[in-house]
């Protein structure tokens, strides 16, 4: 009786971890907000995914003239920036896949976004692989691969 007792005790402490754990947003779930709230430059819920370590990064970014600052940004305060000095009303990821692996949430897309201008907004098409990295609940890494050779306005 003692033992069942104790099997069925250590099971329900096991399965009561289970369900805590099932509590909290998953690293897909984490990346999934982000993107929406990078989409809809909502940077106050960007900032709550943050870390005071968290990185945004563009590699591809590094000497392109058509860029006028290097995409390396480390924390909420350069990210947020960083990310509005660009102008950008909203933006839209059009996903063709998405995985994820080893706490990293992969996207292959094509982001449509919008600038505003004084004569409206100006719209471009940008193929893109975004990676972002979740650990503790919070985004750590946003690292994109744009393919600004691809860029090409709406028309």
């Amino acid at each position: 009786m003692f033992k069942t007792v104790f099997v069925a005790l250590g099971l329900s402490l096991l399965c009561g971890e289970a369900f805590a754990k099932d509590d909290a947003a998953s690293p897909r779930e984490i990346a999934e907000s982000w993107i929406a709230a990078y989409e809809a430059q909502d940077f106050d819920a960007m900032r709550a995914l943050l870390t005071d370590e968290s990185v945004f990064i563009d590699p591809t970014s590094f000497d392109r003239p058509e860029v006028s600052e290097t995409i390396n940004w480390t924390g909420p305060d350069a990210i947020i920036a960083g990310v509005s000095a660009w102008g950008i009303s909203h933006g839209e990821y059009d996903v063709s896949r998405t995985y994820e692996s080893s706490g990293r949430v992969v996207f292959n897309a094509v982001m449509t976004v919008a600038y505003a201008s004084p004569n409206g907004e100006i719209v471009y098409f940008y193929p893109i692989t975004t990676i972002i990295t979740v650990e503790d609940g919070h985004v750590i890494e946003h690292r994109d691969y744009t393919d600004f050779e691809g860029m090409r306005p709406a028309e």
